[in-house]
């Protein structure tokens, strides 16, 4: 499973121990089912072995509609295959240039260039797309391939740093310094590279162009799917046919290859962010393609009365979404995450009392938002993200008493992942057992790429990591 890059925590990670492993019931009303419990104190250096756990009882303007794209510019239709890599295989960035990992074999240096900025690497683990960064212009891209493996054909250039300027004098933003990459992700089971650009600039901002464009690393054809503004922050389906695209005000559909494009199957007034920096949701694609689900926060999450945050189905045939239910807004903690793997149920972080006491709750609910339950109540406490199993979750305590990363059970049991919750982060899930993350290592200063079982045991150092975005992928 790929990580989609992974961005899932930004965390914390000195020691592991074992996860609960017992299923019970799902929430209900009943408060006791979901008690708070607090994991004993762990060793704090990793490569210890695990302290014995003990468990007590819990005291802007709208963007125009995507349109459809002209029959020349569809691509020809490409079925994705299930194709796997034979084992875990994962790309990263040290000094700026490319490395591979494989579970059980070597790591390998691919690039010399020095300057490579982000990777994505496809579901088979056999081509690794990169962006440079040119040295000798600044604010000029390139986006490159290369084999996993090191043989020939490699390096090959994708989109040149000419392409990127030329589309830079066609966008909106021509008076801008460059035109660099925002996403690039392969699309499941293929070798076709899906990428959308954004502007840069000198100083702080962030505007993305909203288009989407495909480029095949194999026969380099090339195929601009939206032009700017009629496309959004896109998220494949799991078998990879289907696209979502999110905007500051609208989400919708289309057919991997272009084809089918359902505009607007949801829309929303526009999230206030108190910034120049426009909100677009997260919506979350189910295991077998067919719906999604998304929360939508309130129009103002700070207003005096506040209107809770939406939780909706949108299913992939055309027809009306359906609002589930809601939760209660969380301002600034936008619910990108909260929506368990398998559709069941919610999980998120709501703060309680005075502003100045920082006070907050992990929630667990169903679906729809009903039966709601207070599983944990802390200082400065976030919640995370699920596991693949639908059935943990993390949160993080960010205080100074109790910082750590948690992870907590829909049974309502709590074990200590982390007990520093600032030397973890970029941790992604293997499986339902494992996490590769970026470990920020406070002896040598190094970050360090590491994969552990989520209890600790058969944890491995993989390499340290450098570079602007200790950008890493992976899959298997």
């Amino acid at each position: 499973m790929k990580s989609g890059k992974a961005f899932i925590l930004v965390l914390i990670a000195s020691v592991f121990l074992t996860a609960c492993g017992s299923v019970a019931a799902p929430p209900t009303d009943d408060p006791a089912l979901l008690a708070t419990m607090v994991a004993a104190t762990v060793q704090a250096a990793l490569g210890e072995p695990a302290a014995a756990l003990t468990q007590v009882s819990p005291t802007a303007t709208i963007a125009p509609a995507p349109v459809a794209p002209t029959a020349e510019a569809v691509p020809p239709t490409v079925v994705p295959q299930p194709i796997s890599p034979s084992a875990l295989t994962a790309a990263y960035i040290k000094d700026g240039n490319i490395y591979v990992w494989t579970e059980g074999g070597n790591k390998i240096g691919l690039t010399s260039t020095g300057d490579v900025q982000e990777v994505s690497i496809s579901s088979d683990g056999q081509r690794i797309a990169y962006v440079r960064e040119l040295t000798s212009t600044p604010f000029a891209y390139e986006l490159w391939v290369i084999n996993s493996d090191g043989n020939i054909l490699n390096p090959q250039l994708l989109i040149s740093q000419a392409e990127m300027s030329a589309l830079k004098a066609a966008s909106q933003f021509d008076n801008g310094e460059g035109l660099g990459f925002d996403q690039f992700e392969f699309r499941p089971g293929t070798h076709d590279l899906y990428y959308s650009t954004v502007p840069r600039f000198m100083g702080p901002g962030y505007a993305p162009s909203y288009d989407l464009r495909v480029v095949n690393a194999d026969t380099l054809v090339k195929f601009p799917l939206f032009d700017f503004g009629q496309a959004g922050a896109f998220t494949f389906s799991p078998d990879g046919t289907q696209i979502v695209l999110s905007t500051p005000d609208h989400i919708s559909l289309v057919n991997a290859d272009g084809s089918n494009l359902r505009s607007n199957v949801l829309t929303y007034p526009l999230v206030g962010t108190y910034s120049e920096y426009q909100y677009h949701p997260s919506p979350i694609w189910a295991a077998d393609s067919l719906s999604l689900r998304v929360a939508i926060p309130p129009e103002d999450t700070l207003a005096e009365t506040t209107q809770p945050t939406t939780l909706w189905y949108l299913p992939t045939d055309g027809s009306t979404s359906t609002q589930l239910g809601s939760i209660p807004a969380i301002p600034f903690d936008w619910p990108d995450n909260i929506f368990s793997p398998d559709m069941s149920y919610v999980a998120y972080s709501k703060s309680i009392g005075e502003p100045t006491e920082n006070l907050n709750e992990i929630h667990v609910a169903y679906v729809d938002g009903s039966g709601d339950i207070i599983f944990a109540t802390g200082d400065s406490l976030r919640f995370r993200g699920w596991a693949p199993d639908a059935i943990h979750f993390t949160y993080a305590a960010n205080s100074i008493e109790d910082s750590g990363l948690y992870l907590g059970g829909i049974d309502g049991g709590i074990f200590t992942i982390a007990s520093v919750h600032n030397t973890m982060r970029q941790v992604g899930w293997v499986d339902n057992d494992r996490i590769i993350f970026i470990y920020d290592n406070p002896t040598t200063g190094a970050s360090e790429l590491r994969i552990s079982h989520q209890g600790g045991s058969n944890h491995a150092f993989i390499d340290t990591v450098s570079g602007t975005y200790l950008s890493y992928d992976f899959t298997q």
